[in-house]
C-alpha cells in the first residue's frame, strides 16, 4: 500500500469507523435505499421510475449528469477501456458482427474499445460533452437510424431510461434480422442494489428486467452472465435476440 493509500484509509476510518471504506460505501447505500423509499420515486411492482414532471424535465436532469462528473470520469477512461474490452470479449453472441450503436455513451470508451475490436461503431446521448468525436447527440426513447441498420446495439444506461417500453421498440426497430441487443446491468432494489442521483428507473430483480424487456417486444434472452465486481457492485450482462425465423 502506497503513503497516499494509507492516509486515505486513515481518513476513512477516522470519518466512517473502524471499516474504513467499507463504512463509507455502507453508509452511501443506506443513504441510496432512504432516498429510493420516499417520495421521489414511483414504486411498480417489477419497475420503479423517478417522479418526474414531464419528459422535459427527464431530459434536463440527465444532461446535468455528465457537466458534474466530467472531470472524475476523464481520469478513469483507461481503466474502463480495459473493462470493456472484457466485458466484449465475453460475449460470444456479437463476435462475427460488424456495426455497433452504443447508447448513452457518454464520452465513448465502449465506442472506442469496439472500434479496437474492428466494429464500425457509432454512440449517441443526451449530452456528450465537447469535441466528442465518439458520440452524438441523440435521444435513445426516438432514434434517428433506420430499420434494421446495425448488428449490435449495446447500453449499460437502461437505469435511465423514462419509458423502458418505449427504448426497448426502437432498439427492436434498428436491429438487423440477426442482430443482438447486449446490456450491462445491476443488481435490482429487492437484490441490494438502490439508485442514486442520476438513475430515473430501477427494476425489481434482473430477471424482473428481463420479462419487461421480452414482454415489450421480440427480443428474447440468449444468456446472462457474471461480469463480477466492479467500484463494489456487482454487474450482469444480458444478450438478446430475436427467435428465428421472427
Amino acid at each position: 500500500m502506497s503513503e497516499s493509500q494509507s492516509l486515505k484509509e486513515i481518513y476513512y476510518r477516522l470519518r466512517y469507523g473502524a471499516d474504513g471504506k467499507a463504512g463509507k460505501y455502507a453508509r452511501k447505500v443506506e443513504q441510496r435505499k432512504e432516498k429510493f423509499e420516499s417520495q421521489r420515486w414511483a414504486q411498480g411492482e417489477d419497475l420503479a421510475a423517478r417522479n418526474y414532471e414531464n419528459y422535459e424535465e427527464y431530459l434536463k436532469h440527465q444532461a446535468e449528469k455528465l457537466d458534474k462528473y466530467l472531470d472524475r470520469r476523464r481520469g478513469k477512461e483507461d481503466d474502463e477501456y480495459a473493462e470493456f474490452l472484457r466485458r466484449f470479449g465475453m460475449a460470444d453472441e456479437i463476435k462475427g458482427l460488424r456495426t455497433a450503436l452504443c447508447l448513452g455513451a457518454r464520452l465513448g470508451t465502449e465506442v472506442k474499445a469496439l472500434h479496437e475490436m474492428g466494429y464500425f461503431a457509432i454512440g449517441i446521448d443526451l449530452n456528450p460533452g465537447p469535441d466528442n468525436q465518439w458520440v452524438c447527440v441523440g435521444d435513445f426513447h426516438k432514434l434517428v437510424f433506420p430499420d434494421a441498420s446495425v448488428d449490435l446495439v449495446y447500453t449499460n444506461t437502461l437505469d435511465h431510461v423514462f419509458e423502458l417500453e418505449r427504448v426497448v421498440a426502437e432498439i427492436d426497430r434498428v436491429l438487423s434480422p440477426e442482430g443482438v441487443f447486449l446490456t450491462d446491468v445491476v443488481p435490482g432494489f429487492e437484490e441490494g442494489f438502490f439508485p442514486g442521483e442520476y438513475e430515473s428507473s430501477h427494476w425489481r430483480t434482473v430477471d424482473a428486467l428481463v420479462e419487461r424487456i421480452e414482454g415489450a417486444g421480440r427480443l428474447q434472452r440468449v444468456e446472462t452472465r457474471d461480469l463480477g465486481v466492479k467500484k463494489r457492485d456487482r454487474w450482469y450482462q444480458l444478450a438478446f435476440k430475436r427467435p428465428q425465423g421472427d
